[in-house]
């Protein structure tokens, strides 16, 4: 009992000196956070798990770093740390990672000339299992330009790697990934965005290679992304759309090819923003699986809508399958009354009640507390707890 106030005494302490040392390292160009997150996870059918994240981060001008430390009941489980240097018109940033063992290293070099970016990535990964590690080596090189009238150009070219578009984010279609945002809300609630990296492949060779272009130009939105890989062709994805002001309404195409021409995807969005209300409707077809006479069938229409009231924000999803059948039914509630925020999120399905996600954190002094939690109709799935302190 003793030894564990000693330890809240002395958090109480470290918490208190870097609060009040806020104003003194603001002056230095320094700036820096703390973060501690535990999540218990049982574990059927009996039993419990629980992880603890700890990041750690600061930058001073020109030099960030910042680390994510994971520990669970068996010990050790990852290891993250990201070191990023900007000299300018060229940036360095190296990422390192344990899980727990070894699996990748990533040095990057950007440089921007005259409108023009320059990137290259070199990656150390272990493609093996744990008990056999695997080292190889991959690299990319990417190309990209803005150059007038809203047009933009974007390649991509993999050596020993794979999956490139993961460099950009993940995003197929960046229209498209604009005008559903509130989809990407809904996914987002519970579980933050994950990055996904490329993928790495055994011996250095070319891959694949991606080739995006982009125009926003007074009103008319459209993009090309086009992937090669060494066999020649092998997907292409466009967008289609306009853009009005005055209602703000958007209407989107895209239309999926593979490396034979064939059709293997058709998507239909309308997005209208009136005030304070935003609705979205998406449409897809889909390719048919075993293929049949018909190319493309029905794929699933979801709708989204969101509005606020008194600084509440409250959306629904509702998204119907390639039967035309109800499949899930989604309500988040975001609220802010300073200092506390509040965000739920109520998911059914056909059966009834499918899940429920709850957050609620607090914030002073450059301190956020926060609580999550994820349960299901059958129990708890997760319940976390955790801090972040910036100073």
């Amino acid at each position: 009992m003793p030894r564990t106030c000693a330890r809240w005494i002395a958090f109480v302490l470290l918490v208190s000196l870097l609060g009040g040392g806020t104003a003194a390292a603001n002056d230095l160009g320094f700036s820096g956070r703390v973060g501690l997150e535990v999540t218990y996870t049982p574990v059927p059918p009996a039993s419990f798990n629980i992880g603890a994240d700890l990041s750690l981060g600061f930058d001073i001008d020109g030099f960030s770093f910042a680390s994510e430390t994971q520990f669970d009941l068996l010990g050790f489980q990852g290891e993250i740390v990201v070191l990023e240097v900007d000299l300018g018109a060229v940036q360095v940033a190296e990422e390192i990672r344990f899980e727990p063992a070894f699996s990748w290293n990533e040095l990057s070099v950007d440089l921007g000339i005259v409108g023009v970016d320059l990137g290259v990535d070199w990656i150390l990964a272990d493609i093996g299992g744990v008990q056999t590690p695997d080292y190889t080596m991959g690299a990319v090189v990417e190309i990209s330009s803005g150059i007038v009238c809203g047009f933009s150009i974007a390649t991509l070219t993999g050596f020993g790697a794979v999956d490139l578009v993961n460099l950009l984010g993940g995003v197929e279609a960046p229209f498209s990934y604009q005008l559903l945002s509130l989809f990407t809300y809904m996914d987002t609630i519970c579980l933050p965005a994950v990055q996904s990296d490329v993928t790495i492949v055994d011996g250095f060779y070319f891959e694949e290679a991606l080739v995006r272009l982009e125009v926003d130009y007074l009103g008319m939105i459209a993009s090309s992304t086009t992937w090669f890989d060494y066999q020649g062709l092998s997907q292409m994805l466009f967008e289609l759309g306009y853009r009005f002001e005055e209602p703000s309404l958007s209407f989107l195409t895209s239309m999926t090819l593979d490396g034979s021409f064939a059709i293997t995807g058709l998507g239909f969005i309308v997005d209208l923003l009136v005030d304070v209300v935003r609705f979205t409707s998406h449409t897809t077809f889909a390719e048919t699986v075993p293929p049949g006479p018909i190319p493309i069938v029905f794929g699933g229409q979801a709708f989204a809508v969101s509005f606020e009231i008194c600084s509440v924000v409250v959306t629904s999803e509702t998204v119907f399958d390639g039967s035309f059948l109800f499949a899930e039914e989604s309500i988040a509630i975001d609220a802010v009354i300073e200092p506390v925020s509040f965000v739920s999120l109520t998911t059914f399905d056909a059966t009834g009640f499918a899940g429920e996600c709850v957050y609620a954190g607090v914030s002073f002094s450059g301190v956020v507390l926060y609580t999550r939690a994820q349960f299901t109709a059958t129990g708890i799935e997760s319940v976390t707890f955790g801090f972040e302190l910036s100073f």
